[in-house]
């Protein structure tokens, strides 16, 4: 399943506007050798999150209703099909995080590995974010692609700029301002469960509809 999605996803060719789009920003950030690597990771990382849902409703709506049902029946259970979505965009930010890490390795010598460790914890979440966002905001649950971008748009303006929100804003904000690395696993856990509770609700929704 999780080869076929991302078959899917590379035969659609939808992945490469937020591709094109996350490396002209790590262009811009990592440019400048003199700068901090720890805030450029909560830049990144916060693009990550944008780029992690755009890549699942990119996924989910590159098949038609018809076709996701078949693929529903060959893979016997909807969670099948669900994890493999999930799995395949994780794989796909997975690759897209190794390059701010070792860009700024390359280019911003020197740092410590405390930094880089905070900036792995703060992608990771920011993905585990993203595709929680993408997965009820995708044609799994709203039909139409108006009803798609604003109910995206609202809900990645919530968690990346609420601070009351513990998954995206506060980690990041802690990144920008040599916060403690606390408030990071915090934002780690918070990512996490935030994925857990989207791919259970969005599978329950699904069920529910149908």
């Amino acid at each position: 399943m999780i080869r076929y999605q991302l078959a899917l996803l590379a035969h659609s060719q939808r992945y490469l506007p937020p591709l094109l789009a996350y490396v002209i920003l790590l262009s811009v950030l990592y440019s400048d050798a003199g700068s901090e690597a720890r805030p450029l990771f909560g830049v990144s990382a916060g693009a990550l999150t944008v780029v992690a849902c755009w890549l699942t409703i990119a996924l989910v709506d590159a098949e038609d209703p018809v076709q996701r049902l078949i693929t529903q029946v060959h893979a016997g259970r909807l969670s099948t099909v669900l994890s493999g979505i999930v799995a395949a965009v994780v794989v796909c930010c997975a690759a897209l995080m190794v390059v701010p890490l070792v860009w700024a390795a390359l280019v911003h010598s020197g740092f410590s590995t405390d930094v880089l460790v905070d900036g792995l914890i703060a992608h990771v979440a920011c993905v585990a974010a993203g595709v929680a966002i993408g997965l009820p905001c995708s044609r799994l649950l709203l039909p139409r692609i108006g009803y798609t971008v604003l109910a995206a748009l609202a809900l990645l303006g919530v968690v990346l700029l609420a601070k009351w929100v513990p998954v995206v804003n506060p980690m990041l904000r802690a990144l920008l301002n040599h916060g403690a690395r606390s408030t990071v696993v915090l934002g780690l856990a918070g990512g996490v469960v935030l994925l857990a509770v989207s791919a259970a609700g969005t599978g329950w929704a699904i069920r529910r509809r149908g």
